[in-house]
């Protein structure tokens, strides 16, 4: 078994695809604005974003789909420096959890920003 991608469910499909696209510069290998769905190759595995309504019908489910009521996932970015690229996704529009903070504990510097789905991006350099 291979992991091939990570899928978000959405729920606002033009708002999301502008975060990854623009302000994470992600490359969509393939976007479907009327299907509700983008595929951004990020090398090793790939993300994808589903209008979480429109995946709902297709697997039977009752929309409109209810928001979570707290943060289930955390997707971590390696980053060469913290701070910068911090500094650069915010500039952009992203959305800060949490400012770049030393964590000896995880042996990382951390920083945390959110999509415009409140899922949390983790971005970290390793501390030496």
């Amino acid at each position: 078994m291979e992991l091939y991608g990570v899928r978000l469910l959405v729920s606002d499909f033009s708002a999301s695809v502008h975060f990854w696209r623009d302000i994470m510069k992600f490359s969509a290998q393939f976007l479907d604005e009327e299907l509700g769905y983008a595929y951004f190759d990020l090398g090793k595995v790939g993300l994808e974003l589903h209008q979480q309504d429109v995946f709902a019908e297709a697997i039977g489910e009752t929309t409109p789909v209810p928001l979570p009521r707290e943060r289930q996932v955390i997707l971590d970015f390696k980053v060469e420096n913290v701070d910068a690229t911090y500094a650069e996704l915010v500039a952009l529009g992203a959305t800060s959890i949490s400012q770049p903070t030393d964590r000896p504990a995880w042996r990382a510097r951390t920083a945390h920003i959110a999509d415009p789905d409140g899922h949390l991006l983790e971005i970290y350099t390793s501390l030496t």
